[in-house]
């Protein structure tokens, strides 16, 4: 299974990273910090929120597009207006496609095939002038997903979740299976790694979006590990679970670029979902029994409250 591939091929990362180490005692303290934190839900406010099909379909563009949303040193992030505030990053995207929904038939698997670069350079407009990073990618992932949904699924990303019949695990093997940008895998020692952030984010969201319920229900969601992205490693290494080489540490300080697909970020990745998993064990000893997408929510909202002097990874990519 997919999932337990992704915990299988992480820990032979752990055990042969040298430049990504795992601080046990930094686990037991941050469990500890966290043991009684109350779950994040689903936040409307930001989310489009519509019957089932509906919200699985806008999730299904949501986490087509959920990834690199850093500026180059220097620059200004991509920003967005929402009343008097700007946004960027994750909630800037989940808000320009909910806006959008006024202005466009984005849930419409037909128009998102054939997207015209002006429709969609409008939907992600900026207040500040800024593109969105990789349009190019978004807008090519944004047709092709179209293409795929009218060609496969009668246009309708439900019925790949229903075609998962309540499967977590199968569902991410038909995303990879139909969807090339959710193959997200590297090559470490000679060795294929699975990491599969977005396809398993999709799932979580999905699951989340409609409370486990109906379309949202997966038997074996519990198996769903972490979303390897630039947060979770960020908070992780700020609480002293993961430790870097000098060499390494110094990169990130400066905001160097980090390859998609090196060692050193499949490091990184691989070290933060295994983590995770052993912060789930040591909660689970103090008796908080959460699975590992659930306390990765958890950190990626402690995330976005704490000032974290050292800044997350810089990495181009499409998978996170």
């Amino acid at each position: 299974m997919l999932l337990e591939k992704v915990l299988s091929t992480t820990q032979y990362v752990a055990e042969h990273s040298h430049q990504v180490k795992i601080n046990q005692a930094a686990i037991e303290r941050l469990a500890e910090k966290i043991k009684s934190q109350p779950l994040p839900t689903w936040d409307t406010t930001i989310h489009s929120a519509g019957n089932p099909q509906e919200t699985a379909q806008y999730i299904f563009l949501l986490d087509s597009l959920n990834f690199c949303f850093w500026a180059d040193k220097g620059q200004p992030r991509w920003t967005i207006t929402h009343g008097s505030k700007q946004i960027n990053g994750y909630f800037a995207l989940a808000l320009a496609l909910k806006k959008a929904l006024k202005r466009y038939p984005i849930l419409d698997a037909n128009f998102l095939a054939k997207i015209s670069r002006q429709d969609f350079a409008d939907i992600f407009a900026s207040s500040n002038g800024q593109t969105i990073p990789l349009f190019e990618k978004r807008l090519a992932i944004t047709r092709q997903t179209g293409q795929v949904l009218a060609k496969k699924y009668n246009g309708q990303a439900s019925n790949i979740v229903k075609a998962a019949k309540k499967s977590a695990s199968k569902l991410i093997e038909l995303l990879l299976r139909d969807f090339p940008s959710f193959r997200d895998t590297a090559v470490f020692g000679g060795k294929k790694i699975y990491l599969l952030k977005r396809a398993q984010i999709l799932t979580g969201d999905i699951w989340g979006a409609l409370g486990g319920q109906g379309l949202g229900e997966f038997k074996d969601i519990d198996q769903l590990t972490c979303f390897a992205d630039y947060k979770i490693p960020q908070i992780l290494y700020h609480f002293g679970i993961l430790e870097y080489s000098p060499q390494l540490l110094q990169k990130i300080k400066n905001e160097n670029l980090i390859t998609a697909g090196s060692s050193t970020e499949v490091e990184i990745r691989a070290n933060t979902i295994v983590a995770v998993e052993m912060l789930k064990k040591e909660l689970a000893k103090l008796g908080r029994n959460l699975p590992s997408f659930q306390i990765d929510w958890i950190l990626w909202n402690m995330s976005q409250k704490i000032k974290m002097p050292t800044p997350y990874h810089k990495t181009r990519t499409i998978y996170y």
